[in-house]
């Protein structure tokens, strides 16, 4: 089996049910021997900010000495994105060597009548790399929900790190916030630690974790009598945020991130008390360790520059917390800009809500497809954006779109790309070949 085979083997896949327990990634893993329980994990739950926070708690143990895995998706560049060690990869011969081994455990799982899914055979993978490269540490980002997520097949964590809770998901994961949280809080068990994103920012400008999520979380900590934390706002204070990063002082930390957006302070505070958590459990970080991995953080397609002359920022974010935190970055930092926005959505999002938030601040909306049996159809979403924004179009191919947005973006106005992290990776792709030509 070489890479190209592996993947279609991992992505033939997507006829079987996502319905169920744990059941079939528990067998699978122990047919593959439970490498997950021969290593240790910090489990990221959350709407928004889950890759965020696994890739800077990496960084963290990175520049502490450790070997740091990194589980998480979706994947911007290529499928090995989503399985890292020490931010690198995993290479296309591992891919394929790993899923040679997990066919022959599926065929045997074929005769129980058990048929692992894309992401349960996704993480199987992940654990036996994991556990090859003798990781000290995984970060561990939960794919939909908590409790039935396929990630929560882990032992008790030394940590549990909840971002921040929103509705999305909500046919899976239920339709308020405290089903969500609740569903989310699953991943709690007895002997490990829990962390909440923010329970304040409002007026830092980023938006708070719900106090009702926040409710639910030390209830369940109450009752496994687990420690719970949240970041202290009499620790924070806010110094500035800019297109290029932010800076801020927490517990006499002064930390610089060279992200944008200010909701990225607020998930850097949480990955901070993460990172305290570590310590407690015996993990040898000390404030340089957590200075320099945030220095070092960065992420594709999450308000992502990629150009200056025309401007374009790729945003991979879907639901509502996303596309209003790109507004709030919008409005601090390109006051007077005129926007294009180039979007797509998959069919599933609440992309009526999205289109609404963003068109205000929108001169112009393009709307493509990228996914002919997943996406909302392009001529749906222009013409729902005609109500909203004056200048609209839709075009079917991701290459036409861009095309047609790049010419519609004044040249000293802002093209954003929003809307799905699949058209932001699509889009990256097509502006790295043209750099590659010159």
């Amino acid at each position: 089996m070489d890479y190209e085979q592996a993947l279609a083997y991992i992505y033939s896949a997507r006829k079987f049910q996502k319905s169920g327990g744990l059941e079939r990634m528990e067998r699978l893993l122990e047919l593959m021997g439970n490498p997950h329980k021969r290593l240790s994990f910090v489990h990221i739950v959350g709407t928004n900010g889950k890759g965020s926070a696994s890739s800077a708690l990496a960084y963290i143990a990175e520049s502490a000495g450790y070997t740091a895995g990194l589980f998480t998706s979706p994947f911007v560049v290529e499928f090995g994105e989503r399985i890292q060690v020490n931010h690198e990869y995993i290479s296309h011969g591992e891919i394929a060597e790993i899923c040679e081994i997990i066919k022959e455990k599926i065929d045997l799982m074929a005769l129980e009548g058990l048929h692992p899914t894309v992401f349960e055979i996704t993480t199987a993978l992940a654990m036996v790399y994991f556990e090859r490269k003798k990781c000290d540490i995984v970060f561990l980002e939960a794919g939909i929900g908590g409790e039935h997520d396929s990630t929560n097949v882990i032992p008790a964590p030394l940590c549990c790190l909840f971002m921040s809770i929103s509705l999305d998901h909500t046919e899976i994961l239920g339709h308020s916030v405290e089903e969500i949280a609740r569903e989310k809080s699953g991943i709690i068990k007895e002997n490990t630690m829990v962390v909440s994103y923010p329970d304040f920012g409002a007026d830092k400008g980023f938006a708070p974790q719900p106090q009702q999520a926040v409710e639910i979380i030390k209830t369940v900590c109450r009752d496994k009598q687990v420690p719970f934390r949240l970041p202290r706002e009499e620790r924070f204070t806010f110094i500035s945020s800019d297109m290029d990063g932010s800076r801020f002082l927490y517990d006499g930390m002064e930390i610089e991130l060279a992200v944008c957006g200010r909701h990225q302070i607020g998930n850097m505070l949480a990955v901070i008390e993460a990172a305290k958590c570590l310590q407690e459990r015996g993990f040898a970080i000390g404030e340089k360790d957590i200075r320099a991995g945030l220095s070092r953080f960065t992420m594709p397609c999450r308000m992502e520059k990629v150009s200056q002359s025309p401007m374009i920022i790729l945003d991979g974010g879907h639901n509502e917390g996303c596309i209003r935190a790109l507004l709030a970055a919008v409005r601090e930092y390109l006051p007077g800009k005129k926007i294009t926005a180039l979007m797509a959505f998959m069919r599933d999002k609440d992309w009526k809500t999205a289109i609404e938030v963003l068109a205000p601040v929108c001169e112009t909306m393009i709307f493509t497809a990228t996914d002919p049996l997943r996406s909302e159809p392009a001529e749906n979403l222009c013409r729902f954006a005609s109500a909203f924004c004056g200048r609209t179009a839709c075009f079917g191919t991701v290459e036409r779109a861009f095309s047609e947005a790049i010419s519609a973006t004044r040249a000293d106005g802002v093209l954003l790309v929003a809307g799905s992290f699949y058209l932001a990776a699509e889009v990256r792709s097509i502006i790295k070949k043209e750099k590659a030509r010159g």
